[in-house]
């Protein structure tokens, strides 16, 4: 138990080192946050290109694999939406407390709207990225 502890904290402390330095995983394909709502949700995932992914939802935390065929999905939903040509930002005239907000990052280009503001292009991804966080990685 405790040496689990250790690794994720070490971990943690290894993720964070790389946010605030502004460097990533080269191994990295995709990181989505999703936070707001009702609920006040904060969830956060990242897949890397060989299909491992990290899911972290309050204070819980996940590992699991990607099948092929999701991962297949996932790129084609990219390529189709275009996502390098997207703005960085797209965000609604008025703020609303319910409202979810949503972070991607895809190939080094991120993303980042809310609700009432999200380009048609992008809502089959943030589908598909939803569906993964609600199954845990789980079919």
């Amino acid at each position: 138990m405790k040496h689990q502890i250790h690794i994720i904290v070490i971990a943690v402390l290894a993720g964070w080192l790389a946010s605030c330095t502004g460097t990533s995983s080269s191994g990295m394909l995709v990181e989505y946050r999703r936070s707001g709502g009702f609920a006040g949700l904060d969830d956060r995932v990242v897949i890397q290109v060989n299909g491992q992914a990290t899911l972290t939802r309050k204070a819980e935390h996940y590992e699991f694999v990607l099948d092929r065929d999701t991962m297949n999905q996932l790129q084609a939903l990219f390529d189709d939406a275009e996502f390098s040509k997207l703005r960085r930002e797209y965000l609604p005239p008025r703020q609303g407390s319910d409202l979810f907000e949503y972070v991607v990052t895809y190939n080094g280009h991120t993303v980042r709207t809310m609700d009432t503001a999200v380009p048609e292009a992008l809502w089959p991804v943030l589908e598909l990225l939803n569906q993964i966080i609600e199954s845990g990685g789980k079919p």
